[in-house]
């Protein structure tokens, strides 16, 4: 899949789905569309603010996909997910003058960062080859194309 092939599918046609599987390719050329995008809509304010949340939908259904196609369950995304946002939350409690919140919202940004790390190694890994619980391949294997996804 091309760069231009996975924006297509992550922004119009699997925008909300959760179903289903997304090769290597997919999810890392979408990946670097969403980094580009938010270094570009740091500098718009509030319009970036906006854009940047609603990438967030179409970033979280193609890790789901990604889980997916690792023959894994796509709530693993939701343990680094959780661990930041609680810690952001704590954080900012804590910076009322709490120094045990400061620290402890400050652990669970650095779990929520390594667990976020890890999963993001493991989304290096190849996906299971043909149909697995979560459906058909996202790509045919032959030997022509097995080394580029």
């Amino acid at each position: 899949m091309t760069f231009v092939e996975s924006i297509k599918t992550c922004l119009a046609k699997k925008f909300f789905s959760f179903q289903g599987r997304a090769s290597r390719s997919e999810y890392w050329w979408f990946t670097l569309f969403n980094f580009v995008a938010g270094l570009i809509l740091n500098f718009i304010p509030v319009v970036g603010n906006i854009l940047s949340f609603v990438l967030l939908f179409p970033a979280w259904a193609v890790a789901v996909r990604r889980c997916h196609d690792l023959n894994k369950t796509g709530w693993l995304i939701l343990l680094p997910s959780t661990l930041l946002i609680l810690g952001i939350i704590i954080l900012v409690c804590g910076m009322a003058g709490s120094e045990g919140l400061l620290w402890s919202g400050s652990i669970l940004l650095i779990l929520g960062s390594i667990a976020g790390l890890a999963l993001t190694i493991y989304f290096i890994f190849p996906g299971t080859q043909g149909p697995n619980k979560y459906g058909d391949g996202p790509y045919v294997y032959t030997d022509a194309n097995a080394n580029q996804q």
